[in-house]
């Protein structure tokens, strides 16, 4: 039977497998586990998981330990080989389930369902089956500061919002005394929610317990007056007059100005900023909405404040301070208009601001009126127009911060997730419309940057037409030229709405926003400003920095260098691109040169191997650790190769991906990698050719395609000889030589390795002339000259020690490691092995360290230590399987051969190793293949078969010189030698 895995968050995590609960020991991968689910079927980054494990500061081995917990996460859910459930991303990881497999995602959806049901009966059911799936608080008993402060609040006060709706809905049905007994429980765990008393008091009223109702309504006067200092809000207190007098008639509790614009008929999303904002206000004080135009603040905020209406039965006032147009209104004319609002006449307001101020906040004292400021300027223009007590609340929505306005709740806005984003655009056009053309839906909302004012626009146009194919509309907003076109419709306008941010801006703040549009990089740090603008650092930070203010960047986090990092909104970005007059090519051009400079005293501090270029006089990187800048900036730097190929600045463009190769080695970015070489060839000048040719060579000798590798060794070669580039040349002779190594021809490879000796020598470069001694020793190990082949590694340690060449002396170390496993030197082998994995774990080097984990695991087990060999396997394993590496998936299966458990499991383990090597074209593999396949079966009682892999092992072996693993072969196979 197919395993079902099933999860649950609301209560303590629980984890199923196939109807049985699994429990998970270790605190870590709990918490781990929760995290992902938090955000299910989305990539949850690797620096967030990291601060749910260990906080803000979580410690540089942090990331390679979140690998290990990934790793073993999967092992705990039967994932490690499908990887169905928990994938990776290229920034961090993700668990992917159907809604079954997930409380959270059916109550999430019940939710959902229960917001668009056709009648009271369905969404008071709805609410309950979505009640009914909580055990207890959300992820009860997982460890993370992080979450308890996002996640598990949010959940929680979810479930509250449920439960208040869920009991609304079956009071209006007259179901009062169904309820009463759990609205006794929630009163009691939650006594400071006022709606839950209200309910119950609103019950025993209506099922004629007058007495018990007015006892309720005492203890939440005696509750809310020992804990907060405050009386009983509105709602209470007018519910309290209607028990009085005895009557069962509807509560009806509005009596003051109603001034809000008419609810959001298709409002969608926000959850839970609705689910913040309704709470929050509901408990008073002022609350603020800020975002960038077109995002949806005053949506929200009409929305919320047609939800608290019932809090506040005094009224509730709505002024638009037009923030965003050339003469917002000014404090005095805001509180003429307020006063009159509250019933003072023209004649009785007095002449000066204070003076009205005064008596606006006198007639709001102790009155529950709810207060919406829209669109305000800034704290000048609002701070006047706030109730001066939490009798009331104030709801203010801006496209600036207002960080100074004294103990304001602020709740910041983005653009939609995407899933909001398509139920905004269902809403519009009808579920079915969306439904027939899926593809074109996601397309629409993609182009409108999920912004809502954008989308409404999109929508709009598609209502008009209800002939037009949601695929027409899509092709239309393709075109980044015409696309706000296409976002106008009477009087919803995106561009226009953005061109209010826009047109306040200084003019040099409007340059650096449309230069800044220009660059196509996901993000930024602030730096970039200063070559686009020829400002030094600071002022380029306060440029960058007054965008943000203006609502045209946003602020992105921090990156892993500590840097402050910026971004700009795709339709912000069309839109400064469409107001620029600037030629890209000219305009980018000195930026892009920064980004090479960096890159080129960046590529100088990161280790090399197969190719190094020759030094240049540049300043010293100083701004961090070089792998850890490239880390940081690898999107950017992917982008501005990509985007000065397309603009004609070829030689810029190859340059960088030159200089981006040994970081791509570096971190296994094989992909990467080959995409931006595949642009640097297709645009590089004929001088740089050779070295983009000798790169892809040891691209492709890492993917273990010898063949294509060879052809570009073959290529870069022809190409540093006509050029009488001796150093190139060299490199070039080198990865021949290699790749001879690599294809069972030691003859070819000697004599490559001599040529590139020569010319080290010549060109006087002693970190190629090591690499060439480790290869002539890794060649003499595999021929049997254990004499030599140890000679040549200890003057190449040598030689590195002396040159502070950390790269070399790790492959002098570990070759050094493979020896000594040959001549039966375990332990001395063992750690050589350990010490060169800790240096390329220190490098930050993971497909190295993948590869020397499988020879210290092969150490392990000539030692008898198959435990400890297991676990290094499991850790090499990982890596292999993340990056498609089918020689190292190889070593693992023969490995694993030789500790299978039974016949059975041996043999086929080596099968599949044998299967994959006959595919490699790689004779050392296949005959090290054949060897363990020959083990495997004489181990299953087949010895002849046996004899005959052996047999075609050893002339395999024999052919490609592989004599020290030829001699083994017969040692071992040889009659009682076991």
């Amino acid at each position: 039977m197919q395993r079902r895995w099933g999860f649950r968050v609301l209560g303590s995590l629980q984890v199923i497998d196939s109807g049985r609960t699994v429990e998970l020991r270790s605190a870590k991968q709990r918490v781990l586990l929760a995290a992902l689910l938090m955000k299910a079927n989305a990539p949850v980054s690797s620096y967030e998981l990291m601060e749910h494990l260990w906080g803000e500061e979580p410690s540089g081995a942090a990331r390679a330990t979140l690998q290990t917990y990934v790793m073993r996460l999967r092992q705990s859910l039967d994932d490690l080989a499908d990887r169905k459930l928990v994938r990776t991303w290229p920034t961090g990881y993700s668990i992917h389930l159907e809604d079954d497999q997930l409380d959270l995602l059916t109550f999430q959806r019940l939710r959902a369902e229960a917001r668009r049901a056709p009648d009271l009966e369905t969404e008071a059911r709805l609410l309950g089956e979505a009640a009914a799936l909580w055990r207890g608080p959300a992820l009860d008993q997982v460890s993370s500061l992080r979450m308890e402060q996002t996640d598990v609040q949010r959940l929680n006060e979810q479930r509250w919002e449920v439960l208040e709706r869920r009991n609304d809905a079956e009071l209006q049905l007259g179901r009062h005394d169904q309820i009463v007994d759990e609205l006794r429980s929630l009163v009691a765990e939650h006594p400071l929610r006022e709606r839950f008393w209200y309910q119950l008091m609103l019950a025993l009223h209506r099922t004629g317990q007058q007495a018990q109702a007015l006892d309720v309504y005492r203890r939440a006067s005696d509750v809310l007056a020992d804990e907060l200092g405050i009386d009983p809000n509105a709602e209470l207190r007018a519910l309290h007059m209607e028990v009085l007098a005895g009557s069962c008639a509807p509560v009806a509790v509005q009596s003051g100005p109603s001034w809000l614009p008419p609810a959001v008929g298709d409002f969608a999303g926000r959850s839970d900023e609705v689910v913040r904002l309704t709470a929050g206000l509901r408990a008073g004080g002022t609350w603020t909405i800020t975002g960038p135009g077109g995002v949806g603040k005053t949506s929200l905020a009409v929305h919320c404040a047609h939800a608290v209406r019932d809090t506040f039965p005094d009224g509730q006032l709505y002024l638009n301070l037009r923030g965003g147009e050339q003469r917002p209104v000014e404090p005095a004319a805001a509180l003429d208009r307020l006063l009159r609002g509250l019933g003072v006449s023209g004649g009785a307001i007095p002449s000066s601001v204070e003076d009205r101020v005064d008596l606006y906040r006198d007639l709001l004292s102790d009155r529950r009126i709810l207060v919406v400021l829209d669109n305000a300027v800034n704290e000048a223009q609002v701070r006047p127009l706030l109730p001066g007590t939490t009798s009331g609340a104030a709801l203010v929505t801006s496209r600036a911060a207002l960080a100074g306005l004294e103990a304001a709740h602020v709740v910041p806005l983005d653009v939609l997730p995407s899933t909001d984003a398509l139920a905004l655009l269902r809403a519009a056009v009808g579920e079915a419309r969306c439904a027939a053309e899926p593809v074109a839906a996601q397309e629409i909302v993609n182009y409108c940057g999920k912004l809502p004012l954008a989308l409404r626009v999109a929508a709009a146009r598609l209502v008009a037409r209800p002939h037009w194919q949601l695929a027409k509309l899509a092709g239309r907003l393709s075109d980044e030229r015409r696309r706000f076109d296409e976002l106008s419709l009477g009087d919803l306008d995106v561009r226009a709405s953005l061109a209010l941010s826009y047109d306040g801006l200084g003019e040099s703040h409007r340059t650096a926003f449309r230069l800044l549009s220009l660059v196509d990089t996901p993000d930024f740090p602030a730096w970039v400003a200063s070559p686009l603008l020829g400002l030094d650092l600071d002022d380029a930070e306060d440029h960058v920095e007054a965008l943000v203010d203006a609502r045209l960047v946003d602020y992105a986090g921090r990156d892993a260098l500590g840097q402050v990092r910026y971004r700009l909104h795709d339709l912000l970005r069309a839109f400064g691109r469409e107001a620029a007059s600037e030629d890209p090519a000219v305009a980018l051009k000195a930026l892009f040169e920064q980004w090479l400079d960096l890159a080129m005293r960046a590529d100088v501090e990161l280790p090399h191997q197969g190719v190094r270029l020759e030094p240049l006089a540049l300043e010293r990187f100083d701004l961090g650790d070089a792998a850890d800048w490239f880390d940081a900036e690898w999107l950017n730097i992917h982008a501005v190769i990509t985007q000065a190929a397309a603009l004609g600045l070829g030689s810029l463009a190859a340059e960088l991906a030159i200089r981006s190769a040994a970081f791509c080695d570096l971190r296994a970015r094989f992909d990467d990698w080959e995409h931006i070489n595949a642009l640097g060839l297709s645009c590089a000048p004929a001088a740089r050719r050779p070295m983009l040719f000798q790169q892809r060579g040891i691209l492709r000798a890492r993917l273990h395609d010898y063949g294509a590798a060879s052809a570009d060794f073959q290529a870069a070669q022809e190409g540093f000889a006509a050029a009488g580039d001796v150093w190139g040349e060299a490199y070039a002779w080198y990865g021949m030589g290699w790749m001879h190594e690599w294809s069972g021809r030691s003859a070819e490879a000697r004599e490559a390795h001599r040529e590139a000796m020569t010319r080290f020598v010549a060109s006087s470069n002693p970190h190629g002339e090591i690499e060439v001694l480790c290869s002539l020793g890794a060649i003499e190990r595999r021929a049997g000259g254990l004499a030599a082949a140890q000679e040549y590694l200890e003057r190449a340690r040598r030689v590195a020690g002396q040159l502070g060449d950390e790269q070399s002396e790790l492959m002098a170390t570990l070759e050094l490691g493979r020896l000594h496993q040959f001549t039966g030197e375990l332990a001395e082998s063992a750690a050589f092995l350990r010490a060169s994995l800790a240096a390329a774990q220190k490098l930050g080097d993971p497909d190295l360290a993948a590869n020397i984990r499988l020879f210290l695991a092969d150490t392990l087990v000539r030692s008898g230590q198959d435990s400890l060999a297991e676990e290094q396997l499991r850790q090499a394993w990982e890596f292999f399987e993340e990056h498609d590496d089918r020689q190292g998936r190889i070593w693992v299966w023969r490995l694993r051969s030789g500790l299978a458990s039974s016949p059975e499991e041996a043999l086929r383990l080596a099968s599949l190793a044998m299967e994959q090597a006959r595919k490699m074209g790689s004779p050392p593999e296949f005959g090290r293949s054949l060897r363990v396949l020959g083990n495997a079966l004489e181990r299953s009682g087949r010895g002849e078969e046996a004899r005959e892999h052996w047999q075609l092992a050893e002339e395999t072996l024999t052919a490609a010189g592989f004599q020290a693993e030829v001699d083994e072969l017969r040692h071992a196979t040889s009659p009682g030698s076991g």
